[in-house]
């Protein structure tokens, strides 16, 4: 927690072809939308597309489905990164607006980086901090993640995303 409260990732945001949003947090979806509305770009993909919080949040803030692109592989922070950059590429998108919770950027930021590897790309980090929707069983469920999020930013520190899921 101390790396989340001193040295947050939350940039500032910027016109991009796309808004990236990885599955995961109540919130992070709205976030988007927000930009989305906002201006930011003209498109949303759902990292991880069948998530139950994206459905959730889909049918709550009543999202066009016309301005989604899904990405429905995606099983950890890492395979959130490459999908994402593989359908940027795809899409031949150069910029994006990567959003996820604010406790989870450090690690997000961090697998973005190593799935960049040398492609050209323009990657801005925008952090969440949570949601105007009510879920307390979402939020009853994810109390442990003061001691969960900084395990896994170690254990990205130190690859082993490469053999397991984080």
């Amino acid at each position: 927690m101390i790396k989340i409260t001193y040295f947050p990732v939350d940039q500032k945001p910027v016109k991009s072809d796309v808004i990236i949003v990885l599955s995961g947090g109540l919130g992070r979806l709205e976030t988007a939308y927000d930009l989305y509305m906002a201006g930011y770009s003209n498109h949303i993909m759902l990292s991880n597309s069948n998530s139950d919080i994206f459905k959730y949040e889909l049918e709550k803030l009543k999202i066009p489905k016309n301005i989604l692109i899904d990405e429905p592989k995606a099983t950890s922070t890492y395979t959130n990164a490459t999908y994402t950059l593989k359908l940027m590429e795809k899409y031949h998108y150069k910029s994006a607006i990567v959003v996820s919770s604010n406790y989870h950027m450090g690690r997000v930021k961090l697998a973005y980086e190593r799935a960049l590897g040398n492609k050209q790309v323009k990657l801005v980090y925008v952090a969440s901090y949570g949601s105007s929707l009510d879920s307390a069983d979402y939020k009853k469920e994810n109390s442990n993640l003061e001691i969960e999020e900084p395990l896994k930013y170690v254990g990205y520190l130190l690859g082993l995303y490469k053999w397991i899921d984080l």
